[in-house]
């Protein structure tokens, strides 16, 4: 069977194309560690990446053990940084879930999620900063996988609604080049109550920053430039807290 795989971010910057094809000869459907290993055969440069990433059929997380079948889109997904495409000036059509190369607006945000139902309303802004560990930035540049992203960040605001049924949740993300102090996400949460709001803020970035296939590129003051993941394994189908990487 010959696969198509999508790249993003430093798989497709170590392999210099951000689509490639191989070929599984097996009697039997192929799982996807017949593929992993099918890549790594054919592109020793993608065998680092592949010790820490995982795999997506049709937009979905997938474990090693996952059978491929003709037409399933497959994506390697390496580490993440922590639809409708963006409304622009002219449509003022605002979701709860978006992904923009435009800038984000903090206002525009609190009348989003603003209510007369709601007693409190809590609002989280990820801004870049100058200084990563000691090291001076320069500016950032994010990319997504964005089919894949917008649905991973639905099941976000429905896993935080979820958890707190009166709360109205918003969640827009920022890609391309951002500059020292500009917005890369927003969060919004309006509830009844403030406890609430705050819970549900920290859970839905939390969240997002573990599973939704959004990168993050950094490039330092000293000229160096890196793609920007979490320390050590990462799992983005566990439980909030648990970190293990259970792909086999």
């Amino acid at each position: 069977m010959n696969i198509h795989v999508r790249l993003f971010a430093a798989a497709a910057e170590a392999c210099g194309k951000e689509q490639i094809e191989v070929t599984v000869e097996r009697p039997s459907p192929p799982s996807i560690a017949d593929v992993r290993d099918a890549i790594a055969l054919s592109y020793p440069m993608l065998e680092e990446i592949l010790r820490r990433a995982w795999f997506a059929v049709n937009e979905e997380y997938a474990t090693h053990d996952v059978i491929i079948h003709e037409n399933d889109r497959i994506a390697i997904i390496p580490p993440v940084s922590g639809g409708m495409q963006a409304p622009r000036e002219h449509n003022t059509v605002l979701h709860d879930v978006l992904i923009t190369r435009d800038a984000l607006s903090v206002s525009a945000m609190y009348d989003h999620v603003l209510r007369a139902a709601a007693g409190a309303v809590v609002l989280f802004s990820g801004t870049v900063r100058e200084f990563t560990r000691g090291r001076q930035t320069s500016y950032l540049e994010y990319e997504a996988y964005e089919e894949m992203a917008l649905e991973k960040m639905r099941a976000v605001k429905e896993a935080c609604i979820a958890r707190f049924p009166d709360a109205h949740v918003a969640l827009w993300h920022r890609v391309g080049r951002l500059a020292l102090t500009e917005t890369s996400v927003l969060i919004g949460v309006s509830t009844p109550h403030r406890k609430d709001a705050f819970s549900a803020g920290e859970f839905a970035i939390d969240t997002l920053k573990r599973t939704v296939p959004i990168w993050k590129k950094e490039f330092f003051s000293d000229g160096q430039v890196e793609w920007v993941g979490p320390d050590g394994p990462w799992n983005p189908t566990s439980d909030e807290g648990d970190e293990t990487h259970a792909t086999p």
